[in-house]
């Protein structure tokens, strides 16, 4: 996990929030945020506001992802009662590919 800190860091991002649903990081020049999973694979989940206004992005996007972790995020209505905040999962082969 450490060497992922290192990579966040070397791209402008602040480690602002960690929980054990989700790692949280914001970038020092836009102020924006993302969300790193503790998944097997390397998952980032994005803003959906940043991706649904880039239709590449949103066919590149692994799916959407809903959490309370994503505190930062717009909420929809997903499977519950009440809405959750989500945002568009993308996952990575290699510390490399995420950089």
């Amino acid at each position: 996990m450490e060497k992922i800190h290192a990579l966040f860091k070397e791209n402008n991002f602040i480690l602002t929030n960690e929980t054990p649903k989700a790692t949280e990081y914001e970038n020092i020049e836009s102020k924006e945020i993302v969300y790193l999973l503790p998944n097997k694979e390397l998952t980032l989940v994005v803003n959906p506001n940043v991706v649904e206004g880039n239709e590449e992005l949103v066919e590149k996007a692994e799916k959407k992802y809903h959490s309370t972790a994503l505190r930062y995020f717009p909420k929809r209505r997903h499977k519950g009662e009440t809405d959750i905040s989500y945002g568009y999962s993308f996952k990575f082969q290699s510390e490399e590919e995420l950089s």
